[in-house]
């Protein structure tokens, strides 16, 4: 796993190598962590520090192109791709709820005031 990422984060040029070995702890982090994944706990099963999980967290990466790369690697050249959403209703009262909006529930098969979760 740790090498495919390694390779796939090669690829990426326009990210330094410290960024890059951040993005490749923290996918490894991802996996192995139990329980919540928080700078804490995280921090725990490897040798960073909670400051630098939040330091680094905050810079940009492009996930978009490195999932691109990631699944047109492993994929044979002339291979058929789809692509599939699935949204999620949450339900959320309040003001001040960032994306607070009307969205489709699907259980209750209304609109409801909540945060939509797409994956």
């Amino acid at each position: 796993m740790i090498a495919l990422v390694n390779s796939v984060l090669s690829q990426m040029s326009s990210f330094k190598k410290p960024q890059k070995s951040f993005i490749a702890l923290l996918l490894s982090m991802l996996i192995i962590v139990q329980g919540k994944a928080n700078f804490r706990n995280m921090s725990r099963y490897c040798n960073s520090s909670e400051k630098r999980f939040a330091r680094w967290y905050h810079r940009v990466f492009d996930f978009l192109v490195f999932n691109e790369i990631l699944i047109f690697q492993q994929l044979p050249k002339h291979s058929k791709c789809i692509a599939a959403m699935d949204a999620s209703f949450m339900k959320k009262s309040g003001k001040h709820t960032e994306g607070l909006a009307k969205f489709f529930h699907g259980a209750i098969g209304k609109a409801e005031k909540g945060l939509e979760l797409s994956l």
